[in-house]
């Protein structure tokens, strides 16, 4: 996606589409086995939610089947399954439930992902094999009551003593598995001195559950996913050992934004499983269920939202698994793709699920059916790893960096022509190219020319967008959020029509055009919609209704609530 941004389109990333039958799919196809069994045999979604905790015994039956150890390196005792196969497995829980889950993706992709990242030999030694064996769980503690998004504020402390341990003193929020966790990777300021200067840096700590001096607040009471433990922590006085510090001192946002990378993903994949899931419940109604004499999966406004919910469930699985191909490749970038999954996969499960209950009419609000539970289970993925509204600047700006840093030497070259000459040249040459030569994806299936040729010239038509933007407003392009969300929806429809045109090219090229007819329905109904949304939003950004909605929410302040008396 950065070289999109920049305008181009790197076809040697995006075909041919990654093959998801690895080495590993025996093993994996065995875990699915094992982990359906159970759940058709031993857990019930509903009961549980209704409780609110889990069963004695689920979290040793999780273990057993070596769910907290699936991508922990064998030599710990793990899996050490790549992230492709971890995403198949979270997939396959997720349609289950989503407190297993969102369980097992705290532990794995962010409880312990920082000890996988950055943690030294004698600390994975330490903590690694209890850790995939289930006997300890892991969480990830980052969030504070007055820190969110913004994790430069966070207030949590942690003072190096003269003995070279450290004195930890906070709170945090909101802790997935903060209650049943007895191995946590924390985030707190340390003064750290540089170059005679002295500043407060976020380092990140390993924590262990039974360390004197935390204490864990009660289980939150939450919408959805209720089994999960969800509480807060205090730590008052917790004397950590040396060792804690994982990773550098004061490199510790490094970390969490690497760690949540790899969560976002794993979120993604557990969408996918759900929808898909949902999507069985609603078809299989729309068979049974008649009126006016045949089933109302013959009338059209039902064939409607079945057929957009497969669209939406295809897409999301085609960037989910070309983007954990990129991180099983470990030579790429994958943090815009990663967020670009995470936002489109939990928006669209929501509409999935939404789409999915108005197929089941009455029968769907009631607990009976799942879609109940579900929807309210879905809710906080687009909060959970980040929200949406944040992950959605982090996606414009970091795609924009690279044509930014470009267009400032542009400017400089500008104030220099004569230095500047070969820059200039260059760039003028660019654009003329830009204007004059059409572009084409080269590898893309001959019966998908339309719509490759669609994306060509929708990433055109983005990349210009942007250059004029930032010409026009240089380092303040940061404060224009309505502008850099046009830009970030721009992206996620860009790289998910990437995503559907690389899969569908490999289907075709498998089994012929008759066999892949639903994926070609799939990729011109999603590819349709894809330019016509590139488009609104790349015209919105010299015509909208921005101002006024500033002024319209300033009034709201004002009022404290609804503006007009």
């Amino acid at each position: 996606m950065k070289s999109v941004f920049r305008g181009d389109i790197p076809e040697d990333l995006l075909f041919p589409y990654p093959d998801s039958t690895t080495v590993e799919s025996d093993l994996i196809k065995v875990i699915i086995d094992n982990v359906q069994r159970w759940a058709d045999n031993a857990f019930d979604a509903s009961e549980t939610d209704e409780a609110g905790h889990y069963a004695e015994g689920t979290l040793e039956s999780l273990a057993d089947m070596g769910l907290f150890g699936l991508v922990i390196p064998e030599r710990y005792g793990g899996l050490e399954l790549s992230h492709t196969s971890y995403a198949r497995i979270f997939e396959s829980l997720s349609r289950i439930d989503g407190s297993l889950p969102t369980t097992v993706g705290a532990h794995s992709s962010i409880g312990i992902e920082g000890l996988l990242l950055y943690g030294t030999q004698e600390q994975k030694a330490r903590y690694l094999p209890d850790l995939a064996s289930g006997e300890k769980i892991a969480a990830f503690a980052l969030t504070e009551p007055g820190a969110g998004s913004d994790a430069g504020s966070i207030q949590t402390r942690a003072e190096r003593q003269e003995d070279g341990s450290w004195l930890l003193n906070g709170q945090k929020q909101w802790i997935t598995n903060g209650g049943i966790a007895q191995f946590f990777t924390v985030f707190a300021m340390t003064p750290v001195t540089k170059a005679g200067k002295t500043e407060d840096k976020i380092s990140a700590f390993i924590v262990e559950g039974d360390v004197e001096g935390l204490r864990r607040g009660p289980e939150e009471k939450k919408m959805g996913i209720k089994a999960s433990s969800t509480v807060s922590l205090y730590f008052d006085n917790v004397k950590l050992p040396p060792h804690a510090l994982l990773g550098e001192e004061g490199k510790g946002f490094k970390v969490a934004m690497n760690v949540l990378n790899s969560g976002r993903l794993g979120m993604a994949s557990g969408v996918v499983g759900g929808g898909k899931a949902m999507l069985e419940v609603a078809a299989r109604h729309a068979q049974q269920r008649k009126q006016f004499g045949k089933p109302i999966g013959e009338f059209e406004l039902i064939q409607e939202k079945l057929s957009r919910m497969a669209v939406a469930i295809y897409a999301a699985e085609s960037m989910v698994y070309l983007t954990t191909h990129f991180v099983d490749r470990g030579d790429i970038d994958f943090s815009i793709e990663s967020a670009i999954c995470k936002v489109f996969a939990s928006e669209n499960s929501w509409n999935v699920v939404n789409d999915g209950l108005q197929v089941m009419g009455g029968l769907g609000y009631m607990k009976e059916y799942p879609f109940e539970r579900v929807l309210r289970d879905s809710r906080v993925n687009m909060i959970f790893e980040g929200t949406n509204e944040i992950l959605r600047l982090f996606i414009a700006l970091a795609g924009m960096q690279a044509p930014g840093e470009y267009l400032k030497e542009v400017g400089q070259s500008l104030r220099e022509p004569i230095k500047g000459f070969g820059l200039l040249v260059d760039y003028a040459v660019t654009r003329v190219k830009e204007a004059v030569t059409p572009r084409h994806l080269s590898r893309a299936h001959p019966a998908l020319i339309k719509w490759s040729d669609s994306l060509a010239k929708s990433v055109d038509r983005f990349h210009r967008a942007i250059d004029s933007s930032l010409l026009k407003f240089g380092k303040r392009v940061v404060d224009r959020q309505l502008m850099l969300q046009r830009f970030a929806d721009c992206a996620i429809e860009l790289y998910g029509m990437a995503a559907v045109l690389s899969r569908v090219t490999a289907k075709l090229e498998s089994v012929g055009e008759q066999q892949a007819q639903p994926e070609l329905d799939i990729t011109r109904i999603y590819c349709s919609a894809g330019q016509y949304k590139i488009r609104r939003n790349i015209r919105m950004l010299r015509r909208n209704e921005d101002r006024p909605l500033r002024r319209l929410a300033k009034e709201v302040y004002r009022q404290n609530g609804y503006p007009v008396r």
